[in-house]
């Protein structure tokens, strides 16, 4: 799948023109009331978080993947990393200890927030400030992203 074909999955999610039945997962739901109970988290609605220009491709708003890295304390990286690199950054690394995150980590992020009944009745999408919560919530956007291709 490439990224604009998952930008357009995400926003038929967003406009509800999926008709693909969700499973009611009470790990995401958890990860996201934490997340809700810390007041100060930062939120965006949709048409913040992407914009689509007159030609139809939707575009990632780069400043808020900035508000994401800095709220997170995560430095984002524009392509991974390739080569003699930190190993710091390795998806083999335990994801409490990366230190950068991707384009694909954070719509993975939003995907698994959006399937959330958080964002099904505020329609706005809250970051973490805590790593494991960020990870925990990537994993899960790329198991939904891979279930239902």
């Amino acid at each position: 799948m490439t990224i604009q074909e998952y930008l357009n999955r995400i926003e038929a999610l967003h406009n509800e023109k999926s008709k693909t039945a969700y499973p009611n997962d009470s790990d995401l739901e958890f990860c996201i009331q934490q997340i809700k109970e810390i007041n100060t988290e930062p939120s965006f609605s949709f048409d913040v978080l992407f914009q689509t220009p007159a030609s139809e491709i939707i575009i990632v708003n780069n400043d808020v993947i900035k508000i994401f890295a800095d709220h997170l304390g995560l430095l984002f990286l524009e392509e991974k990393e390739s080569g003699n690199v930190c190993f710091a950054n390795s998806e083999e690394v335990r994801p409490e200890y990366r230190q950068s995150f991707n384009l694909i980590d954070f719509l993975d992020y939003i995907y698994a927030f959006m399937h959330s009944s958080v964002y099904k009745e505020s329609k706005i999408i809250m970051i973490s400030s805590e790593t494991t919560l960020f990870w925990k919530l990537v994993k899960m956007g790329s198991d939904l992203k891979g279930k239902y291709k």
